[in-house]
């Protein structure tokens, strides 16, 4: 095992394991110093998930839903490197890794050496080679005068016990939120989530869309739209995979209309993850009395993510608000001058 007072790692490259995901090796990938990098797809989740077992992170980075409904089949790429699952990401120009290399702690090393001379043969500056979302302990195995080590932002973490029973004053205001919610609409039904609610799903996104338009100035369209199509497709990708992903959700339903819905599945068995939730904002109470419910659904968990708050001060205020007991602390890694 590797400590910070040993050897920093080597910068050789090992050789890629010759482990492949059950069935056909896919026809096609992204050569890169001879290197094969394999498109990651639904068919990669056995893969995947079985390196992810090997690590000890509660980030909800570290699942493959999250992965799979946010990168697109054109941009996801994966290859298995000192016995290491290694998840790529090509954007624009530049090739880099969503997560550390994914195994055994005593592979770990030599695996990220490799995976920044993969980066570094196919990026225009070494500066562009970056690891994102590393957990603290995988950080804590790096020499820190090799490597650029910057904070970024955490996941938001709750003990599922208080956000069942939000008791107390500091919850004194969800409560009234909800009990407004459940006055002003005493015949709503709550449903688990299931395919005859997608086209309802559509809809909502629709209006939640229009709704919040009237609030934008022109300078902040462009980057909303660009947002909420990028989430409008991890949606899509989380509908059609949704039995497959192991997902748990629910639809909150209105006179026949469903006006709120949310999924999840669990990190590790005692730490859930919310990945999406949508509600009416027109209709005061209902996001306060869904995620609530939600969170029912995990009462066999300690902990619920909610994962980070993307920068957004209004996001951080609400997260906050339902008083976090832990943060999921992460880094982004580059190589230092001296390595």
């Amino acid at each position: 095992m590797l400590s910070q007072t040993e050897e920093p790692p080597s910068t050789r490259s090992p050789a890629v394991s010759a482990a492949r995901p059950t069935g056909a090796t896919p026809r096609h990938y992204l050569a890169i110093e001879g290197q094969r990098l394999y498109p990651f797809t639904i068919d990669t989740q056995p893969l995947f998930d079985h390196y992810r077992r090997l690590v000890e992170a509660t980030l909800s980075d570290y699942t493959f839903a999250n992965n799979i409904i946010w990168l697109s089949q054109k941009s996801g790429f994966y290859q298995i490197i000192e016995d290491c699952f290694c998840l790529f990401s090509l954007n624009g120009h530049c090739l880099t890794m969503l997560l550390p290399p994914l195994g055994r702690q005593e592979r770990q090393a030599d695996a990220l050496a490799a995976c920044f001379d993969i980066m570094d043969g196919y990026n225009p500056s070494p500066y562009r080679s970056v690891v994102e979302f590393v957990y603290r302990d995988f950080a804590a195995l790096l020499d820190p005068g090799r490597w650029l080590i910057e904070r970024s932002l955490p996941d938001y973490i709750y003990r599922t016990e208080d956000l069942i029973e939000l008791k107390g004053n500091a919850y004194k205001t969800k409560r009234s939120e909800i009990n407004q919610f459940r006055r002003a609409y005493p015949d709503h039904r709550m449903e688990l989530l299931g395919p005859r609610h997608w086209d309802g799903i559509r809809a909502l996104i629709d209006t939640w869309l229009r709704n919040r338009l009237k609030y934008l100035g022109a300078e902040a369209i462009a980057d909303f739209f660009y947002t909420v199509e990028q989430e409008r497709r991890a949606i899509e990708r989380a509908l059609d995979h949704y039995d497959r992903l192991g997902l748990t959700g629910l639809a909150l339903v209105i006179d026949g209309r469903l006006e709120g819905f949310t999924f999840g599945e669990r990190i590790t068995p005692d730490v859930a993850n919310v990945l999406v939730e949508k509600t009416n904002f027109a209709i005061p109470g209902s996001a306060q009395y869904l995620f609530r419910e939600f969170t029912k659904l995990f009462a066999d968990c300690t902990y619920i993510n909610v994962g980070d708050d993307l920068g957004l001060e209004n996001l951080r205020r609400v997260k906050m608000s339902y008083r976090p007991a832990l943060f999921g602390e992460k880094v982004t890694l580059r190589r230092g001058p001296a390595n």
